[in-house]
């Protein structure tokens, strides 16, 4: 068991990085990230910092649990040929066309659409638990059923928005599709009143309107921010 100190020490001594490079790191998952516009550059600076991580986590005498996958991110209809796996003790690490990280599904061309998906569902199973407490027969109030949805469900849809902002605007709608079908649940409105009434009603704002302001708010404090793939971002997602 390695304390938390410990553990910063660790990863803050990992091999150094080059203008081909960065690392993003959290907590124990770890992402090596780099650009250019060749796959076989890509490749050689990715099998050129693996040795030197190799070489690192033998040293260090660490253990990594055998989870990395390669992914590369690229326009959509731009067309390269994969490269061969590259290896990691002698493991390959497959090249993948979606992969995971930190709850965050990201797909070569980074439509989001696998992302927003996998939120569609999770969403989907917490109102269906959550449907007790939330249908007309509960004697949960409507105000006490939104701050319910507020609090248990809209963090499901809006987390990391800021990276997946750039998804299109179906997706979103999508999204807003579940926000009204729950706060449609716990009002029991008729058919005949309309979502964007329930929404004024219930001072919630329209989920794009949402999503927003959170990225508003994320945006502002990247002045402040010293870390360069943050400072960046705003570049790639507008």
């Amino acid at each position: 068991m390695i304390s938390p100190l410990l553990f910063t020490l660790y990863v803050n001594n990992m091999p150094p990085t080059t203008h081909h490079f960065e690392l993003a790191l959290y907590v124990d998952d770890t992402a090596i990230i780099s650009t250019s516009r060749k796959p076989t550059l890509l490749l050689s600076y990715l099998e050129s910092y693996l040795d030197d991580l190799q070489r690192w986590l033998s040293e260090w005498r660490i253990a990594i649990v055998s989870k990395s996958t390669a992914i590369i991110f690229a326009p959509a209809g731009w067309r390269f040929i994969q490269p061969r796996p590259v290896t990691l003790f002698g493991e390959s690490i497959e090249w993948v066309d979606t992969t995971r990280y930190l709850w965050v599904t990201l797909d070569t061309p980074l439509t989001w659409s696998p992302h927003i998906d996998q939120v569609r569902k999770r969403t989907a199973q917490r109102m269906g638990m959550l449907g007790p407490l939330l249908n007309r027969k509960s004697d949960l109030s409507a105000r006490n059923g939104v701050l319910l949805y507020k609090q248990l469900i809209r963090p499901l849809m809006d987390y990391a928005c800021p990276a997946w902002r750039s998804a299109f605007r179906s997706h979103v709608r999508n999204l807003q599709v579940l926000q009204s079908k729950c706060l449609r649940l716990v009002t029991c409105a008729p058919c005949y009143v309309s979502n964007r009434q329930i929404h004024e009603d219930l001072d919630v704002p329209l989920f794009a309107d949402h999503i927003r302001a959170l990225i508003e708010s994320f945006d502002s404090k990247l002045a402040d921010v010293g870390n360069p793939l943050i400072q960046l971002i705003g570049r790639y997602l507008r």
